[in-house]
């Protein structure tokens, strides 16, 4: 992933700590997983990739290309 920023880097750290707490879970659908956690997680993580510069760039294109 390309950081081009300081909002980039702390995104990105944010993220890494996300997939850490994801990954304490444990393997998905061993006992006692915790599936609610893990959706909870794994969105938060997702709407903080969509933050991400690069996701503006591709954001920006498309919109140019199709409007």
């Amino acid at each position: 992933m390309d950081i081009r920023n300081d909002n980039d880097k702390r995104l990105w750290f944010r993220i890494k700590s996300i997939e850490k707490r994801i990954d304490r879970l444990g393997p998905i659908g061993c006992k006692n997983f915790d599936w609610l956690e893990w959706e909870r997680l794994n969105e938060e993580s997702s709407n903080l990739y969509s933050q991400l510069s690069v996701f503006d760039d591709i954001l920006k294109n498309l919109k140019m290309k199709y409007n």
